[in-house]
């Protein structure tokens, strides 16, 4: 599942957008604390894709967010943070879904005791917050839920076509992008798009990181699958993303995007171009703030 990959490219990034791209980061936090809690609050780190997902559906639709001084929980400094829109409350929701699913990945007997105690408070913790995003949002729990069943019937197949591999995790991406377009057939379509390019290219990634381990544990990898080493599955899932990302970069610039143009240019054009294949090779450390 999508972790902190959609992020801007900083070097290129004005210090307007950045903090424009903060307040939305925080928007989708705090959102978290009004809506599910104090603890989905503190489990859930919405590293990036959060803030950007809310960002593509408020700017596509053209809704303007308005800032506040707030005092985030945990924090004695009031700082900026985008209100509640549409976009931030619909990344909330799939922040939280996104999170709860991960931690169905892994089956238990894979795991040591640490991580299986670990992953058992993170479930009870979660729980409530899972439940009442599913009740607001169904649409967006049987996504998950088909893409799950594709990915079972994936690897009981195992087979070594990459893109029928990648089709289950191309199809949630597809489906959660779509719907933060617009009620627009064009840009639904276009969204849909780009959701899947993304889902190929992070699907292959995390396959390529997993060699190794998948090996090990004798789980089913598209790599494996076509006799690769670790080195040349790491080369070749590269290739594959630059690919994907190319693609949907020519349709993005199609897209009707009415607010925070020059900020979504940078996330969807350079920012994943960077994750897919550093610009800087590691050069730049996305882990700082903007004074506000």
């Amino acid at each position: 599942m999508m972790t902190g990959r959609l992020h801007p490219y900083l070097p290129e990034l004005t210090i307007w957008d950045y903090n424009t791209y903060l307040r939305y980061r925080r928007g989708v936090k705090y959102q978290l604390y009004l809506e599910y809690g104090l603890f989905a609050f503190s489990l859930l780190r919405c590293k990036g894709a959060g803030a950007a997902l809310a960002l593509l559906s408020d700017s596509l639709a053209g809704r303007q967010a308005t800032c506040q001084e707030i005092r985030l929980p945990g924090s004695l400094e009031r700082v900026p943070v985008m209100c509640q829109t549409r976009g931030i409350r619909l990344a909330a929701q799939i922040e939280v879904l996104m999170s709860w699913h991960r931690l169905q990945d892994r089956r238990p007997a894979e795991l040591p005791l640490r991580l299986k105690v670990q992953r058992l408070v993170q479930r009870l913790a979660l729980y409530r917050a899972y439940r009442k995003a599913v009740q607001e949002e169904p649409a967006l729990e049987r996504i998950f839920y088909q893409q799950r069943a594709q990915a079972v019937a994936q690897h009981q197949l195992r087979g070594q076509n990459y893109a029928v591999a990648s089709e289950p995790m191309s199809n949630v991406y597809g489906a959660l992008f779509s719907v933060l377009a617009p009620d627009d057939a064009v840009q639904r379509k276009n969204m849909r798009y780009i959701g899947s390019c993304i889902g190929k290219a992070f699907y292959l990634l995390d396959k390529a990181a997993r060699h190794h381990l998948d090996q090990k544990e004798d789980r089913y990898n598209v790599f494996l699958a076509n006799g690769l080493s670790g080195e040349a599955a790491k080369e070749n899932a590269r290739r594959q993303a630059i690919a994907a990302i190319n693609d949907l970069s020519r349709v993005y610039t199609l897209m009707d995007v009415k607010l925070n143009r020059t900020l979504l240019d940078n996330i969807m054009i350079l920012g994943l171009r960077d994750t897919v294949d550093p610009l800087e090779h590691g050069s730049w450390d996305l882990n700082w703030e903007l004074p506000s």
